[in-house]
């Protein structure tokens, strides 16, 4: 059975964004609880594409500190990542351009907050190869993103789940798609391989450009 619907997820799968991420995450953590990186950095790669107020929360339980200035740390967050400049992956566009060109229609699913995802699609100029976008602004990434995928395009989520793929560089992405049955890839730009494997994936391909060659990709 052929692919027809193809999931990405944003940061650390179609743009470079990862290694800033966690900077600005340990910092935040380090300036207002004193924190140090080497205690963060690596939960915060691990846990990529959980919702970023469960990794705040998370880190916070962990070393017993209080958790009310968590929606103050999420929006500082993301205010300084939206000072970044993202690079797209090597050939990430030339991927998204041929599927749509096949006709699979393809989503985002992104912790990022929805106007940041915007502008950094525009500005990619990769905007226009997605049928929906969603971000984390109005619903956490989870559950509810691959539901509202299926909704958008009026198919049920059983016929989406056995005619999609989702690819994402998290252990959150993996037992996502999981969850539905769609077929997981993963890409190990931000955790190992065999991480990815162990939470489910299918598949690993080495860099995004590999989507391409996938045989079950509809043509």
């Amino acid at each position: 059975m052929e692919f027809k619907y193809g999931i990405f997820d944003l940061d650390g799968t179609i743009f470079d964004a990862m290694p800033a991420y966690a900077k600005i995450y340990s910092r935040i953590l380090n300036d207002r609880f004193g924190i140090l990186p080497e205690n963060s950095v690596g939960y915060y790669l691990e846990s990529a594409g959980t919702p970023l107020n469960e990794q705040f929360r998370y880190m916070l339980e962990a070393t017993n500190k209080p958790k009310d200035k968590i929606p103050e740390m999420v929006k500082e967050f993301f205010d300084l990542v939206g000072k970044e400049n993202f690079s797209l992956f090597d050939g990430a566009k030339k991927v998204l351009e041929d599927l749509h060109n096949k006709g699979v229609k393809l989503f985002v699913t992104t912790g990022s907050e929805d106007s940041l995802t915007a502008k950094r699609l525009d500005r990619a100029g990769i905007s226009r190869y997605f049928s929906l976008v969603l971000g984390s602004s109005q619903k956490e990434k989870g559950p509810w993103h691959i539901e509202r995928f299926a909704r958008s395009i009026k198919v049920p989520i059983d016929e989406f789940s056995k005619l999609a793929f989702y690819i994402g560089d998290g252990p959150f992405d993996m037992h996502l798609a999981k969850m539905f049955g769609i077929y997981a890839i993963g890409i190990p730009t931000t955790v190992s391989k065999n991480l990815l494997l162990e939470s489910g994936a299918d598949e690993v391909v080495e860099k995004i450009s590999d989507i391409g060659k996938l045989k079950k990709i509809s043509g």
